[in-house]
């Protein structure tokens, strides 16, 4: 048996202490009800975190009827380049504040408009509806701008419903958008060997049974066809073809690691610029915390490249 209080000396000092904390973290609740009332007041404080950090401004308001939190850098944006982000939670939870998770320390550190999207959640709204709402902000914001200063991004079960947004974007010939961004998931379901290493090595994960995310699990699938690009991407070349340059990002104690690693591949394969960051001994959604100094590195990487690859357009006065 392999001691998960072992790390290697890339691991910052916060974040095994954190790693620690975490075998004592208690079990989420089973009923919905209770399941977004646990994460919600979880993800308050981690946003107070991010709050502290970076300065921000957030208006609540609807794009194309789907509530959304519109955050900008103190000061202004410094291009007119926009990114959606879209939250994790398995999609079943993750609104509100745990949609603004990332969204603050991006815009901040990359002085763009972030556009955090409170699309529908299971298991009231099963697939596309996530999805639909995603298009629907993203094709108000075309009437605004060049597809190519816009980025979408998320983590998690963000990342699948960024890749079927992306799939979409391209079944539907909307001109598509300038970058994507993956965190800790991918086009794919989750599976492979980083789910064993998971549960060897990630307490938490052990203290609630072992258990991994499976997509048949996800409320959200329910009737959806695992064979269609539109639902899991990573497994049709020709739809990946169309993807825009993409950055990956996961951890060696992420179970979503298998997924992301071979999306990066099929990616590759499909002929589109994808990159991988890959952060030792860190856990899935690692770099939702900020206080660690290997989140702060994430959304360093996550500005670069956003900034590299979207268009350069002027601000709007």
């Amino acid at each position: 048996m392999v001691d998960a209080r072992q790390f290697g000396a890339w691991v910052s000092e916060e974040a095994q202490s954190l790693f620690h904390e975490s075998a004592n973290a208690p079990i989420p609740p089973t009923e919905i009800a209770d399941l977004r009332k646990f994460y919600d007041i979880y993800n308050q404080g981690l946003l107070g975190k991010a709050l502290d950090r970076y300065a921000v401004t957030i208006v609540e308001r609807e794009i194309a009827g789907v509530r959304v939190h519109d955050v900008t850098p103190a000061g202004g944006a410094k291009t007119g380049s926009t990114l959606l982000c879209l939250h994790g939670g398995g999609f079943m939870w993750g609104d509100g504040a745990g949609a603004l998770l990332e969204a603050v320390p991006v815009a901040a550190v990359a002085g763009m408009r972030v556009i955090a999207v409170d699309y529908r959640m299971a298991p009231e709204h099963v697939f596309p509806a996530a999805v639909d709402d995603v298009l629907a902000v993203y094709a108000a914001l075309l009437s605004e701008q060049n597809a190519a200063s816009i980025g979408i991004f998320g983590c998690s079960a963000g990342a699948m419903l960024t890749s079927e947004a992306i799939a979409r974007i391209a079944s539907e010939e909307l001109p598509m958008a300038g970058a994507a961004a993956l965190l800790h998931g991918a086009g794919l379901e989750f599976g492979g060997d980083s789910g064993l290493v998971a549960q060897i090595l990630d307490p938490k994960l052990a203290a609630q049974g072992g258990a991994l995310p499976n997509m048949e699990d996800f409320p959200y699938f329910t009737g959806a066809d695992a064979a269609d690009p539109l639902v899991l991407p990573g497994h049709h070349p020709d739809c990946l073809a169309l993807f825009p340059p993409t950055m990956l990002v996961t951890a060696m104690r992420d179970f979503a690691a298998s997924a992301v690693s071979v999306m990066h591949r099929r990616l590759l394969a499909a002929g589109v610029g994808a990159q991988l960051v890959m952060f030792d001994g860190l856990w899935h959604a690692h770099h939702m915390d900020v206080s660690l100094p290997e989140s702060r590195e994430t959304y360093d990487i996550l500005a670069q490249f956003f900034l590299q690859h979207l268009s350069e357009v002027p601000a709007q006065s």
